[in-house]
């Protein structure tokens, strides 16, 4: 079959052309730009794509795989629409393609999620077991993000993201997992939610929707208590609940413990923790990606207050001298949603911030500057103790991070 992935350059699309790829169909796709480190590994896949969404790149196809940032007025969606050319949104595709066959194992929470599902799978592996996986990072135990094997598990990110413009229920939705971890609920993606009320809502939908044979693990630590009286009294959800506290000494513990309730009756205990022992963990999550006498630069995908917060805390158990630094660059943090959390963290660190509007500029005031160049040449001056820069974000820090970086080198 030949199958056009239109947005194909975003990790969970790019990986999902792999798989397809690899499962011999002839994949090709377009998106708007495509960056390192998907552009290579398309390519050394075997897979062409256009970049710009215009009529020309439209190619004929038997199947079109529709990512969530595509909408209408696409000029590629449309004149795929004209054609009443068939159409599938990722999730359901992958669920259709892979999944209905597999126990699925599903991580969902607004933080943690790529952690806990890189560390059930690298346990896994360490435990003797192939199975497949689908990553929204880059894990460094991993050979890729993704893997399709003969094993009955299934691993994957459960998002709380939309699926596609004609679908509008988040991703989870499609997986239908034997096993569901719930991480933690808070507010985030504030371009389709309006409060956690709301996202509340479609976990709760998801629970009801699955069989009595599923398992779903709630860490009780990271919910709200409404919600979790709300869940227990709902007589419409079949499948067993399990209510634990997955702890709150820091985030990678809590991750941990996550990790090892999933594996709850495939792997045992102690050989979880000894199998998470040697995990490496993921690019971009509490990554030292540079580490001398007088300075340690640490990128973090942290994008919510909460998250940062979080990492934070392993940060000043390692040294108390830290310099912050916060991207504002996702939805939620655009719109403002976090402002007044984000200034109770700034107000106990040494902070600057990028991409920052130029209200929340002045709303910052004097507890987190704008970061500048000339900020950087004074960050990078040698101390008496060592520094550590936290940098916290989910772009590409306006290449501030690659001068940081390049500075020290």
């Amino acid at each position: 079959m030949k199958i056009f992935f239109l947005g194909i350059s975003g990790t969970f699309m790019g990986n999902l052309a792999q798989m397809a790829k690899h499962q011999g169909h002839e994949v090709l796709g377009v998106d708007d730009k495509v960056y390192p480190p998907m552009s290579i590994e398309l390519k050394s896949s075997g897979i062409n794509f256009s970049e710009g969404y215009v009529a020309k790149n439209y190619d004929f196809a038997d199947l079109y795989v529709i990512g969530n940032t595509i909408s209408r007025g696409n000029e590629i969606m449309e004149n795929i629409l004209q054609n009443e050319d068939k159409i599938i949104s990722g999730p359901n595709w992958l669920y259709k393609n892979v999944l209905k066959n597999k126990k699925v194992i599903a991580v969902s929470g607004t933080h943690g999620k790529t952690s806990v599902t890189s560390m059930i799978t690298h346990a896994l592996i360490d435990n003797n077991e192939n199975p497949s996986y689908l990553v929204a990072g880059i894990p460094k135990d991993l050979n890729n993000s993704w893997n399709l094997t003969d094993s009955d598990y299934f691993i994957i990110e459960a998002d709380e993201y939309d699926t596609a413009y004609f679908d509008k229920k988040p991703k989870f939705f499609h997986y239908k997992p034997e096993i569901l971890l719930i991480n933690n609920i808070e507010f985030d993606h504030a371009d389709i939610y309006e409060n956690v009320g709301q996202i509340e809502q479609n976990f709760m939908e998801l629970t009801q929707e699955l069989p009595k044979e599923s398992v779903i693990y709630i860490n009780s630590a990271g919910i709200r208590k409404s919600f979790q009286n709300e869940i227990k009294a709902n007589k419409n959800i079949e499948a067993q609940m399990v209510f634990f506290d997955a702890g709150t000494k820091n985030i990678y513990d809590i991750n941990r413990n996550m990790a090892i309730k999933g594996l709850e009756g495939i792997i045992s205990e102690d050989k979880v923790r000894e199998s998470l022992e040697n995990y490496k963990g993921v690019k971009r999550r509490y990554d030292i990606i540079y580490d001398s006498e007088h300075f340690r630069l640490i990128d973090d995908f942290a994008h919510h207050p909460t998250a940062i917060k979080e990492t934070l805390k392993i940060a000043k158990e390692e040294n108390q001298n830290i310099t912050l630094i916060v991207e504002l660059a996702s939805n939620s943090m655009r719109k403002g949603i976090h402002d007044d959390a984000l200034i109770e963290i700034f107000k106990e660190n040494s902070s600057y911030v990028v991409s920052a509007s130029e209200e929340q500029e002045k709303k910052f005031g004097m507890s987190a500057k704008p970061l500048t160049k000339d900020i950087i040449n004074n960050l990078l001056k040698k101390e008496k103790s060592k520094k550590t820069i936290l940098m916290c974000g989910n772009k590409n820090f306006d290449g501030f991070q690659t001068l940081i970086l390049d500075s020290l080198i």
